[in-house]
């Protein structure tokens, strides 16, 4: 409250702008950081100063929805579940030791495993996850570091091994007090008989229910699912062709496990309808790809296209019509074979439908995918300052995005799952000004990404 000057005839009080408000707070909180200097070591002032900047850069971007939710405008449906998902490539401590090449422009602190396992904690306690998908898990700190540190937080995991002899994997993590997992499907992207499919990269899908009605001894069949989802890609900038067939077999994996069977009708969305999914990962791959196209919109014709980026333009190897054999069971629309075979009744195709030649062909060697998960990204990659600058998450011989949030909140007119808000990302030259990653702040060479959602299950 503002006082006058025959209140307060000693003071001399001026209006401050909001630009000058927010100058002196960031000057406040660095004279409090420097009258601390000789109370803590150089290495802990330094790491609060960079979390300090680093806070003060990433806030907190709410949709329209959550903007009304968060100021009490709207109050939510009764059957709801607010929750916040973390998603984050770790760095294994491994690979970092094997790539120190990669990493000599960051603080040597920066890069002790018992120091970055510490700030690891830290990202989950600052941003209050309840659902945590991680990539690059060194599999001996599951074990030892992860499962041990989040039970103590109130987390329960599954983990997935890269195949052959990678020391890393992803890993899911939830709240108990919110969820009880009750299926999961590890997916192997390797496959010894096909060649595109010879890479050792993996994906893990967790089903989960609401603890709250879990606990009120429910029949299975009644309660309402969420399914989450993570990945790591593979790296190879030049062969988009494997990501590809990485992905068929993901979404075939998820068209099996959301598959909602008590709402699938051939009026709806061609008889499929899914349970409020979200697919999290490192995808190794950029906003401005055909992949990421395909995530988004459901379809890419790939047949002429390049294996390298996956364009018209590359003269060098292309598609032809088959990207994985048929005898995979796994048709042009990222679906099992024997799971379309079992919804017949359900979405209202006849069995001559499926069984007769023209349509086996539609199913195999299209030259086309397709998947009807209908799948958005929470980040719209780029920012809303510094003239619409690219979002980072990463730096790839540039600082890119490859780390993604998807969810299909929008499959629905009234739509089950809803996004709240986002913690904001960075420009690069903005992470170039905190020094890179990792970083005393920063544990990882990637930036967790952070959203909140509200999950209607009433009627489900």
């Amino acid at each position: 409250m503002g006082t006058s000057g025959s209140q307060a005839p000693t003071q001399n009080r001026t209006q401050v702008s909001g630009n000058q408000q927010r100058r002196q707070a960031y000057a406040y909180g660095c004279a409090n950081l420097l009258y601390e200097e000789s109370e803590i070591d150089p290495i802990k002032l330094k790491e609060k100063k960079l979390r300090y900047r680093l806070s003060s850069l990433r806030k907190w971007e709410y949709t329209k929805f959550g903007r009304e939710l968060q100021q009490r405008q709207i109050r939510p449906p009764a059957q709801s579940l607010k929750f916040t998902v973390l998603s984050y490539n770790v760095l294994a401590q491994h690979l970092l030791e094997e790539h120190t090449y990669l990493y000599r422009k960051a603080d040597p602190e920066a890069l002790d495993w018992n120091s970055r396992a510490e700030r690891i904690l830290r990202e989950v306690r600052d941003n209050q996850a309840d659902v945590l998908c991680l990539q690059e898990v060194q599999s001996d700190h599951y074990e030892t570091f992860y499962v041990p540190k989040l039970t103590a937080m109130g987390f329960t995991g599954v983990f997935k091994k890269r195949t052959g002899d990678k020391p890393d994997g992803c890993a899911i993590f939830f709240r108990d007090s919110k969820f009880e997992l009750k299926n999961s499907i590890s997916v192997e992207y390797c496959k010894p008989d096909v060649e595109l499919l010879d890479r050792d990269n993996i994906g893990l899908i967790a089903l989960l229910t609401p603890r709250i009605l879990h606990s009120r001894n429910s029949a299975d069949e009644d309660l309402p699912f969420i399914v989450v989802a993570t990945t790591h890609l593979l790296y190879n900038p030049r062969r988009h062709d494997i990501k590809l067939a990485q992905l068929q077999l993901l979404f075939a994996e998820l068209d099996l496990i959301a598959f909602n069977s008590s709402k699938a009708t051939s009026k709806n969305n061609n008889g499929i309808s899914y349970h409020p999914t979200i697919l999290t990962g490192d995808f190794n791959l950029t906003p401005n790809t055909s992949i990421y196209d395909f995530i988004t919109r459901g379809s890419l014709q790939f047949k002429g296209l390049s294996r390298r980026q996956l364009t018209p333009e590359d003269r060098g190897h292309v598609l032809d019509k088959e990207l994985i054999p048929p005898h995979l069971n796994v048709t042009d629309q990222c679906q099992h074979l024997h799971a379309t075979e079992r919804r017949i009744p359900l979405v209202g195709h006849s069995s001559s439908q499926l069984s007769n030649g023209e349509s086996s062909v539609e199913r195999f060697s299209t030259g086309q995918l397709s998947h009807q998960l209908q799948l958005q990204s929470v980040y719209p990659h780029r920012l809303n300052r510094l003239n619409g600058a690219n979002e980072a998450t990463t730096f790839q011989n540039e600082w890119v995005t490859v780390d993604y949030i998807f969810h299909n909140g929008l499959q629905f007119k009234n739509p089950n799952l809803q996004l709240l808000s986002r913690l904001g990302l960075l420009a690069g030259q903005e992470l170039d000004g905190l020094g890179g990653l990792p970083s005393l702040a920063s544990p990882s060479d990637h930036l967790p990404l952070v959203a909140r959602f509200l999950w209607k299950y009433k009627g489900l």
